[in-house]
């Protein structure tokens, strides 16, 4: 099925921004915008909490506030998850409350694209026969595209480096393009399933 496979491309892209948060928040905190190492970690941290929760009432969410759907709240917490990122990256120096309440945001919003994305909405509309297998590949694209995040993600930061009086000087913009740019990617590739019907055959 198609909407599968979109589904998959969509759950690998929010995993390129999630594992980049991840793997590389407390280096661009530091290296960005000044955060000492204990506080950029600690604002790093706040997203893994609030990504429990967001994944906790995932369920609920989707099940009683929108009648089983998952495209409305996969849209909503799309764009949380873009608005969040925007807000990390582009807002330049040392808020520290702004960075937390945008880790907040992340945090919430990849815990439920966790779930939706990266299963439930290719369990809706797969076979019967073929759920798991539908699970599968969403799952190997995930990893995969959280793979590529990391070599990527280190090829651009190395590459936009300069020495400037002996010490190391980063130029993030094509980090914030990168990473922005496939939650945003994420979100369009989930609207085009939007109307996805289940197969039961």
């Amino acid at each position: 099925m198609p909407a599968i496979w979109i589904l998959a491309l969509s759950s690998a892209f929010m995993y390129i921004s999630r594992y980049a948060v991840n793997s590389w928040g407390v280096f661009y905190l530091e290296a960005q915008k000044g955060y000492s190492t204990l506080d950029a970690s600690f604002i790093i941290s706040v997203n893994s909490v609030c990504g429990i929760v967001g994944t906790a009432f995932s369920g609920y969410i989707s099940d009683k506030l929108f009648n089983g759907r998952r495209n409305i709240p996969a849209l909503i917490f799309g764009l949380l998850n873009v608005g969040a990122l925007s807000i990390f990256l582009l807002v330049p120096g040392v808020h520290y409350w702004l960075d937390v309440i945008a880790m907040i945001m992340f945090g919430l919003g990849i815990g439920v694209l966790l779930c939706f994305l990266g299963g439930l909405m290719a369990v809706d509309i797969a076979p019967r026969n073929a759920s798991g297998a539908a699970l599968g590949v969403v799952g190997i694209a995930s990893y995969v595209g959280a793979g590529i995040q990391d070599v990527m993600s280190g090829i651009l930061i190395e590459g936009n480096k300069t020495i400037v009086d002996g010490q190391d000087v980063y130029d993030f913009t094509a980090i914030n393009y990168f990473w922005i740019g496939a939650a945003l990617l994420s979100v369009i590739c989930a609207l085009l399933v939007w109307n996805a019907k289940a197969s039961r055959e």
